[in-house]
C-alpha cells in the first residue's frame, strides 16, 4: 500500500479529499535532535518513526541535527551514529519514505551513498541561502542513485524573493525536484 493510499484510507471514510495533494514530511527525528543534544536512542527513534508511520506521515527525516556526519566536536557529538539512527527508523517504517538531510561540507558523497544503502530514498540538500552552487555535486549524485532530492536554502528570510528564487533555480538546474 502506498503512503498516500494508507493516509487516505484513515480519514474521510476512505474518500480522497478534493484540493491539492499534501505531502507531509516530519523532521522531528533530525531537527529535534538539537533540543536533546543529539541524544536519542535507536529504540526511541524506532518508536517515534513507527508512530509517525502509523499516523500517515509521508516521510520521516532522520540524522544528527546538523545532517549526515554532523556529529562532531564542532556541531555536537551524538549518542549514536547516523547509521544506527537510520537503521532503527528503516526497520520501523512500513509506508513512509525514509529521508535525511545533508549539508555539503559536513556530509559527503560517501555519507549519502551509505544512507541510501541503509534505505534512505530522499534527501534534502541544505546550503546557506547564497550558496546553492555548492550543492551541485550532492544533488547530482543523489539523483544518480534514484533518490528524491529537495534543495533547502537555510536562512532564506535574510534574502530578497528575487535572489532567493535565483538560488532555488540553481538547485533545480542541478536536479533538485
Amino acid at each position: 500500500m502506498s503512503t498516500a493510499s494508507h493516509r487516505d484510507s484513515m480519514s474521510n471514510g476512505g474518500q480522497v479529499p478534493d484540493g491539492p495533494e499534501i505531502f507531509l514530511q516530519d523532521v522531528t527525528l533530525r531537527d529535534g535532535m538539537h533540543a536533546l543534544r543529539h541524544r536519542i536512542t535507536p529504540k526511541n527513534i524506532a518508536a517515534v518513526a513507527a508512530a509517525l508511520d502509523a499516523a500517515g506521515v509521508d516521510a520521516v527525516e532522520v540524522a544528527h541535527g546538523d545532517g549526515l556526519h554532523g556529529g562532531s566536536l564542532t556541531y555536537g557529538p551524538g549518542s549514536h551514529t547516523d547509521w544506527e539512527w537510520i537503521e532503527a527508523a528503516a526497520g520501523a517504517l512500513r509506508y513512509a519514505r525514509l529521508t535525511t538531510l545533508l549539508l555539503p561540507g559536513i556530509g559527503t558523497i560517501d555519507d549519502l551513498r551509505r544512507a541510501y544503502d541503509l534505505g534512505v530514498g530522499s534527501v534534502r540538500v541544505a546550503t546557506h541561502y547564497t550558496e546553492a552552487d555548492i550543492s551541485a555535486q550532492h544533488i547530482a549524485f543523489a539523483r544518480e542513485l534514484g533518490m528524491d532530492v529537495s534543495g533547502f536554502l537555510m536562512m532564506s528570510h535574510m534574502n530578497t524573493p528575487a535572489r532567493l528564487a535565483a538560488q532555488a533555480k540553481l538547485m533545480e538546474s542541478y536536479g533538485a525536484h
